[in-house]
């Protein structure tokens, strides 16, 4: 599979799938207004020989959605379900993208099969795209992930993940609080994205997938890894989430388990690859 329009290709993820796939159509917000349902239709009907669609777009910002509770539901839920729909009408494979906050944490591990309970009005939000691919979609693919990071996207607006963000502070500070009672999975884009790949040309049925690194961590986990593998020595300390005022609740412990797709290799060897090349 070769001609795929990727969706968002200037972030972080989208930019992986970019490298993967040379003979890709990527769009960015500066190609596409993706809530222009008819500019957006236009433009993908004009493409020939289109093979798949991959959605990278998301509203991901968990405080802020809410506040921006109408934008979060038109990005996450309402454009999603018209991708969908419009892919199915095509006759060709969307794969879309969801979080592990549409789980409340109390069960701590959830297979793809589990009730969600989303905690927060992001959580909800992707839900609700769930849902929409799912109701109006043909060949598709829901594929929930957790903690993203690697290389920064090329898009001004693509965020720096923790991981980065943690690197940064390790030169300029002496000690570094990290939350450690939220434990969630932990993915590495590229690792991400190649699994993206090879469950759209698996053959596997329609359906919600979970593609993350092996593994769990706490925040402090992460952080704690993340100075040994770069010989760093900040000194981290656990503090509980309330300590970081926040609007949206975050679940406690919401790990991914993979049970329908070949598993990813651990978290740790993956953030090991990225921090010692970076």
């Amino acid at each position: 599979m070769k001609r795929v329009l990727i969706l968002g290709a200037k972030g972080m993820l989208g930019s992986q799938l970019m490298a993967l796939y040379p003979g890709a159509v990527g769009w960015d917000r500066e190609d596409v207004d993706v809530l222009d349902t008819p500019a957006l239709e236009a433009g993908i009907r004009g493409l020939d020989g289109l093979e798949a669609v991959i959605n990278c777009v998301a509203f991901n910002d968990v405080d802020g959605a809410e506040d921006r509770q109408e934008a979060a539901f038109a990005l996450n839920a309402g454009f999603p379900g018209k991708l969908a729909s419009f892919c199915n009408g095509l006759g060709i494979p969307l794969v879309h993208y969801s979080t592990n906050y549409v789980f409340d944490g109390v069960r701590g591990e959830y297979v793809e099969t589990d009730a969600p309970a989303p905690l927060s009005t992001y959580g909800r939000s992707k839900l609700g795209g769930e849902v929409e691919v799912a109701r109006h979609g043909g060949v598709w693919y829901v594929i929930r992930t957790a903690v993203i990071f690697g290389p920064k996207g090329a898009s001004d607006l693509s965020k720096r993940s923790f991981v980065e963000l943690m690197m940064d502070l390790a030169s300029k500070r002496d000690t570094i609080q990290a939350v450690d009672d939220e434990v969630n999975s932990v993915t590495y884009a590229p690792d991400l994205a190649a699994a993206t790949r090879n469950l759209l040309e698996s053959g596997l049925p329609s359906g919600i997938y979970h593609l993350t690194n092996q593994g769990s961590a706490s925040w402090c986990d992460l952080a704690r890894r993340i100075f040994e593998f770069t010989q760093t020595k900040p000194a981290v300390v656990p503090v509980p989430g309330k300590t970081f005022p926040r609007k949206a609740l975050r679940p406690a412990r919401a790990i991914l388990v993979n049970t329908k797709a070949p598993t990813l290799r651990p978290w740790q060897a993956a953030l090991e690859e990225f921090v010692t090349r970076r």
